[in-house]
């Protein structure tokens, strides 16, 4: 990032700052970011950080939608100091330990479904994926998996190759796995049938499932998983129209077809439910977790039929440091503070609120197009055309830019780079949620009026 040229656009300092961009561009490769602004984040606690140089900002990203209850929550803290202090880890693939018990106890109580349940623990929702495919292909002995168009499943091997959001070209040079089929997710506001999925559903749901039909057909007897988010996160938080879901599911049982419901951005309490997927009223077969999971320390988690994951044999979920005992004693707290102070009541209700904010916005701001939301996962579409349903992508930009400007994260995604990500804490003060609208108001009025120059679109990387 040419941080020197951005500083002629702001006027905060960002010096401090900018020598982290240089010593980091000098010993860290390209490959680990898609950076969007001039800043080094420092410190954090609450619903607020700061960057090296004392800007203060209202977090309205989480990092990815990790911080859930918040950076620094004292239970959460304490729960990691005592842990520490006590024992850092020691491997579980030679003895035991109570942490990764506990959490696995813990995590199977708040999951959906009444059959037997285990909990197998690694360290990012990559990993957890790549386990829950490999459980899925040793339990049904076939080699497909069914995922969707517009996915993020991660980095690792086999997680990559089922993330179509990275180009074909790339994943196949990297990730040679082809027992991988990409179906379209049903988006009831663009999607390749013209179907205007919220006008109606069934139709949208039966075009979707169509293709999931002929997909079981070609590949009769050898699918071993379906592979779903229940929001589709990086492709733009996009919500399937409520019968799919179902409609999968009962699919997936009549053939013999390992359900797993990706959970990595939209689970622990983030939608307004523990689990995303329970707005659909569907039982998973299993559930993979991580980001907010360890409160801000890295730890995943497949939760789900025993009889599946038994059947993967040792050591097939082994890892020297699966179920650290540190990472499980932040999930632990942070799963007490979720159930303790009510979070996905909270998310629940700070969401619609957030959610009738840019309804009653997008009459002023002809920008603004769909509105997707459920708790506090939300995105919100920008558009040069609300007719022709348009992606603007530089507008988007320059509304994140200009948030940044006055002291608020949030950044863009989706599939063509225009969509606003907004997840801040499940937990954020009343305060300071409506002094980030009056920081977001601010940021639509500069954006739309031209005070954001368009020389910042070429320095900014994004989506």
């Amino acid at each position: 990032m040419d941080w020197k040229a951005l500083a002629a656009y702001t006027d905060k300092p960002i010096a401090r700052s900018g020598e982290i961009i240089e010593r980091e561009e000098r010993v860290l490769p390209k490959a680990v970011a898609i950076k969007y602004f001039p800043m080094a984040i420092e410190r954090g606690r609450g619903s607020l950080v700061w960057d090296a140089d004392g800007n203060r900002y209202i977090d309205f990203l989480t990092s990815a939608a990790v911080y859930n209850v918040g950076h620094g929550h004292p239970a959460v803290v304490e729960a990691v100091r005592e842990q520490v202090g006590k024992l850092q880890n020691y491997t579980i693939v030679y003895f035991y330990n109570d942490r990764p018990v506990r959490l696995a106890e813990r995590l199977i109580e708040t999951t959906p479904g009444t059959f037997a349940k285990k909990a197998a623990f690694a360290f990012s929702g990559s990993d957890g994926v790549d386990g829950a495919i490999r459980a899925a292909r040793s339990f049904t002995g076939r080699r497909q998996v069914l995922c969707f168009k517009n996915a993020y499943h991660g980095m690792t091997t086999i997680s990559l190759s089922v993330t179509a959001i990275v180009g074909r070209e790339i994943r196949e040079r990297v990730c040679p796995d082809r027992n991988v089929v990409f179906l379209e997710y049903p988006d009831p506001y663009r999607n390749s049938w013209g179907i205007d999925g919220y006008g109606d559903p069934e139709a949208l749901t039966e075009a979707a499932m169509k293709e999931v039909e002929e997909a079981l057909a070609r590949h009769r007897g050898d699918v071993a998983a379906l592979l779903i988010e229940p929001a589709q996160g990086d492709g733009g938080m996009i919500f399937p129209p409520r019968p799919f879901m179902r409609r999968l599911r009962e699919v997936t049982e009549r053939e013999g077809v390992v359900f797993i419901d990706e959970e990595v951005q939209t689970g622990m309490g983030r939608s307004g439910r523990w689990w995303a997927i329970e707005h659909d009223d569907v039982v998973p077969d299993l559930i993979v977790s991580a980001k907010a999971l360890g409160g801000g320390l890295p730890i995943s988690a497949i939760v789900g039929r025993a009889d599946i994951l038994d059947d993967l044999p040792s050591p097939l979920l082994a890892y020297t440091h699966t179920g650290h005992a540190v990472s499980c004693a932040a999930a632990e707290a942070t799963l007490s503070v979720i159930r303790d102070e009510k979070l996905t009541e909270k998310a629940e209700e700070k969401g619609r609120r957030l959610a009738d904010w840019f309804r009653r916005r997008a009459e002023r701001f002809p920008f603004i197009g769909d509105i997707r939301q459920r708790g506090l996962l939300m995105g919100v579409e920008i558009v040069s055309d609300r007719e022709k349903k348009s992606p603007d992508k530089a507008m988007a930009l320059k509304i994140s830019w200009a948030a940044w400007e006055r002291g608020l994260l949030l950044i863009t995604f989706g599939r063509d780079g225009n969509v606003l990500r907004l997840a801040p804490p499940l937990n954020i003060s009343e305060e300071l949620f409506l002094e980030a609208l009056d920081r977001l108001e601010g940021a639509l009025d500069d954006a739309s009026s031209g005070r954001v120059p368009d020389g910042i679109l070429t320095h900014l990387q994004g989506w």
